[in-house]
């Protein structure tokens, strides 16, 4: 049998709150879970509130518990239910009543104090609340109650912003790095830099160290996971290194709820595919789903909006995430928060096996690292690293181009399946990284990248423009034009009242944005001299008035370029953006932005992308690869992965098809937690570049069988209308 970790799909987490032991009905929940085919559970135990009887008499308990086994009884029910249980733990606080017994266990600022959250005692990651006491709790769950596994949900400790000098960390950081604790958070210190680097590292060692606890007390799979966000630029502080967290993981727990104001319903596609693909690319991430209200406010006991959640999942299961419906209390006050996904659960697990077993069939690859987040990003990660990877991105989904997200340390693992390359400016690159891009020119294979990248070290200072830039017969100096950040919002003030200027308008760069000489821009750019193959298609209009209407013309054009396209020698083309377009449609939502990054990637992608879509309204699509036997299993290779079935013979009955997945994001751009209706659009249409499919799609939705026709040389499948979201297949021939 295969483990719990490869086979639970479909999880769902009642998050205990403190009076569910005296007020909440199991047996309402056990009800719940048959009628949602959920297969594994999360369910409260220990760490920050106990729910069991446990030896550690200064655990804190659920105020509610008394000597109650609460945890036991849920776990009993799970277990009959059949269910793969995990013990959720919240082990980064602890009361008063352990502080005062094991003091030296807890994080103290520069004078020795404690530093406190919320009233409560922070530990520190290297004392022995992590290193002695938590392994103990562990041992005495899996003694007691044999959990398959673990989920963790602060087990980061404090932040980058607060250094912790209590005597633990003095000792280890002078005997690892040999000097000091930094005296602050200070981005210009090379000392606090390192404490940085320093406590990524620490992170990395406690998830090992806990994982190692758990299997040699549990056995081979009692696994423990900490819960990750998925935005590798933007993980509160948190000490989250993804890519070295994940890449040895079997099974991934993302805590990344819901989106945010700089990113759409397409972020949970995002997530799935970013985590997925930084480990192995059919691992399970199953990521915890708010079904209460989550906006501008949140309101943990109310329902969240239907369309709002659903949306959200429906991305995610786009992406390849397993769903996790996630309540806060056992409470039952607010009966419209349980309808709001039990046929999307039904759904899914009737039709598991087509989101289990396959290989994303995008061409175009978008690439990130953390370091270019932290390092270069600093204080201001969001708006110097987040925006333009997000704003890429973002693109891409509306113009219908799946991409796959893929670590630069992962160019070469992936490049295979690749044609294009995307790095929005990614400052940052090692020099493998920097080798692997080098060398995807040189197999003459195409490229897209913005702004600043690798044009800082790794420590985020500026070192200028190395071999790949000479490569692309770019000079790129240190001088900078425009602004980066939103500038006032004062018609007085015209700072980034910027544009940019066509003088190429017939290349197809241009071609979404026909009839004008000129395009909004707002934001920054590096200046670059071109000395190769890479030819200025537009250049950068420097600021004037914008008030009063009379002041408002062009004084100067600067002649500085704005984009450069072009084909080297090796036959590769190449696109380059010295103007920050990337973030500032992350930024503004101009669409003029959009189109122009579109116009670029269709550009350099030769048009040539397996599969794509055209809508009305914006439809994020991805496209896969499956592979399984006729009867519903999967392949398994000889070293025990799971196969992708790419490349695979039919012997042996075999299947192989293309499956497609479109969710209808169309009316979604409403403020946080607001999406109140679902608006059908119609027609989609789906265009295949794939030479062995198949006369017809078929629906997983409604069944029908959609014939695929050719129109101007292109096979295309035409859907009249979609709803909220489309399963197709295609078989494979």
């Amino acid at each position: 049998m295969e483990p719990w970790y490869q086979r639970t799909f479909l999880w769902g987490q009642v998050n205990l709150t403190e009076d569910d032991p005296v007020r909440c009905d199991l047996s309402f929940w056990q009800d719940y879970w048959k009628k949602t085919s959920v297969e594994g559970v999360i369910i409260n135990c220990g760490g920050i509130v106990s729910y069991y009887r446990s030896r550690f008499s200064y655990q804190y308990k659920a105020q509610g518990l008394g000597e109650q086994d609460y945890f036991g009884l849920w776990n009993r029910a799970a277990r009959e239910a059949g269910l793969t249980v995990i013990a959720r733990m919240d082990i980064n606080c602890t009361t008063k009543e352990m502080y005062d017994r094991y003091p030296e266990w807890y994080c103290r600022d520069r004078e020795g104090r404690p530093i406190l959250s919320q009233g409560r005692y922070m530990a520190c990651v290297n004392g022995g609340y992590y290193q002695e006491f938590i392994p103990e709790v562990f041992r005495e769950i899996i003694e007691k109650y044999h959990p398959d596994g673990f989920a963790d949900n602060s087990w980061a400790g404090p932040g980058i912003k607060t250094i912790c000098y209590c005597e633990n960390c003095r000792k280890l950081f002078l005997e690892e790095c040999g000097c000091s604790l930094p005296e602050k958070a200070d981005w210009e210190d090379p000392v606090y830099r390192k404490w940085v680097s320093w406590s990524y590292a620490t992170r990395v060692r406690n998830w090992k160290y806990f994982n190692q606890v758990t299997s040699d007390c549990g056995g081979e799979d009692c696994k423990w996971f900490g819960m990750l966000n998925a935005d590798p630029f933007s993980t509160g502080g948190r000490f989250y290194d993804i890519k070295k967290l994940v890449q040895d993981a079997p099974f991934i727990f993302c805590d990344h709820q819901s989106r945010d104001r700089s990113s759409g319903f397409a972020q949970n596609s995002l997530n799935g595919a970013l985590l997925r693909l930084a480990a192995d690319e059919n691992i399970i991430v199953a990521e915890s789903m708010a079904h209460y209200y989550k906006g501008e406010r949140t309101f943990r006991l109310s329902a969240g909006q239907q369309q709002e959640v659903r949306k959200w999942m429906l991305t995610g299961l786009g992406g390849g995430i397993a769903p996790w419906f996630h309540f806060v209390g056992g409470g039952t006050q607010d009966k419209r928060k349980f309808s709001i996904s039990r046929d999307l659960y039904r759904f899914v697990g009737e039709n598991k096996k087509w989101f289990r077993n396959r290989t994303n069939m995008a061409n175009v690859g978008v690439v990130w690292n953390q370091e270019s987040a932290i390092y270069y990003g600093r204080d201001r990660a969001e708006e110097r690293s987040a925006a333009s990877f997000k704003g890429m991105t973002e693109s891409l989904s509306r113009a219908g181009i799946p991409f796959l997200p893929i670590h630069a340390d992962d160019i070469g693992k992936y490049g295979e399946r690749l044609q294009l390359l995307i790095l929005p400016n990614l400052a940052i690159l090692s020099e493998s990284q920097e080798a692997a891009v080098r060398e995807w020119l040189k197999q003459g294979k195409d490229l897209l990248l913005t702004s600043d990248t690798g044009l800082y070290d790794a420590q985020g200072e500026w070192k200028g423009a190395g071999a790949l830039y000479e490569d692309m017969g770019l000079r790129v100096c240190g001088k900078e034009e425009g602004i980066t950040g939103s500038g006032e919002d004062n018609w007085m003030v015209h700072d980034s009242h910027t544009y940019l200027e066509i003088t190429q308008p017939g290349h197809p760069v241009f071609k979404y944005t026909p009839d004008t000489q000129l395009l909004p821009f707002g934001g920054r750019l590096r200046v670059t001299e071109n000395a190769g193959a890479l030819q200025p298609l537009g250049s950068y209009i420097p600021a004037f008035p914008i008030y009063p209407p009379e002041f408002s013309w062009i004084r100067e054009k600067s002649g500085e370029a704005a984009v450069y396209a072009g084909e080297l020698e090796s036959g590769s083309r190449v696109v380059y953006f010295p103007a920050d377009i990337d973030r500032c449609y992350a930024r503004y939502h101009i669409p003029d932005h959009r189109r122009l990054l579109e116009g670029a990637v269709r550009w350099a992608g030769r048009e040539s992308f397996p599969v794509s879509v055209e809508a009305p309204a914006h439809v994020n699509c991805n496209a896969y690869r499956h592979f399984c036997r006729e009867d519903g299993g999967q392949e398994e290779s000889k070293d025990g992965s799971r196969s992708s079935g790419q490349g695979r013979d039919r012997e042996g009955g075999k299947t192989d098809c293309l499956l497609i997945h479109l969710v209808n994001l169309a009316g979604c751009d409403v403020p946080l937690g607001a999406l109140e209706a679902n608006l059908p659009i119609g027609p989609v249409r789906i265009t295949l570049r794939v030479p062995e499919a198949g006369e017809e799609a078929v629906s997983l939705i409604s069944g029908e069988h959609i014939r695929i026709t050719e129109e101007n040389g292109e096979r295309v499948i035409l859907l009249s209308r979609l709803e909220e979201q489309e399963l197709l297949t295609v078989s494979l021939n």
